[in-house]
């Protein structure tokens, strides 16, 4: 396991670990909340919300300087690509806050998910 400076696992060995624990759920954690960004990204971009301003505000996309080549995300974004293309885009920048509501949010479903299988047990040994 490879851990940052302050001796933390890395953000990218804190998912695996997760996955190994977790497997299907985790899964299915990802999934709900990758879908839910994109759905929320592709509504952004669909009502022209301006996203690149968005994303400059919270630092995931910097401004060129004076005379310099934007780069290709500024690019895709100030241009008229299709909506779905921009939310897939705004969607992969997003990595950054998607995968902590993942890690925090996996635990909790997956103990509802146990707590929920064992009042099923325990109902399904009685006779009705």
């Amino acid at each position: 396991m490879s851990a940052g400076a302050s001796g933390s696992p890395s953000i990218g060995a804190r998912v695996t670990q997760l996955f190994k624990k977790y497997g299907k759920v985790a899964l299915g954690v990802h999934i709900g909340v990758y879908s839910s960004f994109l759905a929320g990204c592709y509504i952004a971009v669909d009502q022209k919300v301006d996203v690149k301003g968005m994303l400059e505000n919270i630092g995931l996309v910097q401004s060129p300087e004076e005379g310099e080549e934007p780069g290709w995300l500024s690019k895709s974004l100030a241009g008229g690509g299709s909506t779905i293309a921009m939310a897939v885009l705004l969607n992969k920048a997003m990595f950054p806050i998607r995968t902590p509501i993942t890690l925090g949010l996996t635990p909790y479903v997956a103990r509802v998910l146990r707590r929920r299988a064992a009042g099923r047990s325990g109902r399904s040994g009685r006779s009705g």
